[in-house]
């Protein structure tokens, strides 16, 4: 069955409906009719079989049969604070990294990062990533949507990580394996707070301010790889020793 965003305050309705460009998959592109049944995602864990009862172009009613908790989210938390990179290699990790299961993007300016967002631009960009996690979501078959925050500066974003069970900050000057700087982080912890970098990396400044919040520097070994190979390396890693990969 195709699968398809509803607004949670839908759900409560003996007919939700369902309307704009989500509607418009459905009928308009997919040619779905009456008496057709579909899955739908509200974005907040649960999952929901609905046979369609009426159709039009961008206004679909449905009828829910039944409703789950698929176990397709991972089982620990992952924020992602990720240094900003150039143009369209931010929107292909919201994509990726959404697919991998993380629960918190965050952008953050860096003292080497390239560009410098434009606060005319930020909203726009960011609506943009929203909607990149949903399609993704679908995609993907998961069924909470990770929440993108607004770009802040790195200082901030320690204080953002306060918090966190586990805080990991990926450094190319690091030299220990990843699995032998990690092994001392317990094998349950409920959230992971995980910093990577831009194209020019982090300054050593940074590190020094990393680690005094309690960040653990680690390495991806002895190649150099792209900023945005990096992130998706490091959460497939993480998500291979923490979580259900």
């Amino acid at each position: 069955m195709k699968r398809f965003f509803i607004e949670p305050s839908e759900t409560i309705k003996e007919f939700p409906v369902i309307k704009g460009p989500e509607a418009h998959h459905i009928a308009g592109v997919f040619r779905l009719k009456p008496g057709d049944h579909i899955l739908l995602v509200d974005g907040t864990g649960v999952e929901y079989e609905a046979e369609i009862a009426a159709c039009a172009k961008n206004h679909v009613q449905v009828s829910i049969v039944r409703q789950c908790l698929p176990a397709t989210e991972a089982p620990v938390k992952i924020t992602v604070a990720q240094g900003y990179l150039k143009d369209k290699k931010m929107d292909m990790l919201v994509r990726h990294l959404t697919e991998l299961g993380i629960h918190c993007w965050i952008p953050v300016v860096t003292e080497f990062s390239v560009p410098n967002p434009e606060r005319k631009k930020t909203d726009a960009r960011r609506e943009r990533w929203e909607q990149i996690a949903r399609e993704a979501v679908k995609q993907s078959g998961r069924t909470l949507v990770p929440e993108i925050l607004p770009p802040i500066h790195f200082s901030e974003a320690l204080d953002t990580a306060e918090s966190s069970h586990a805080k990991i900050i990926f450094f190319e000057n690091e030299t220990d394996p990843f699995t032998q700087t990690v092994a001392g982080i317990t094998r349950t912890p409920l959230d992971i707070f995980v910093f990577l970098g831009p194209e020019g990396g982090f300054s050593n400044e940074e590190i020094t301010a990393a680690a005094a919040c309690g960040f653990l520097s680690v390495s991806l070994g002895p190649r150099i790889l792209r900023a945005e190979t990096a992130s998706i390396a490091a959460c497939t890693l993480i998500q291979h020793l923490f979580g259900d990969m």
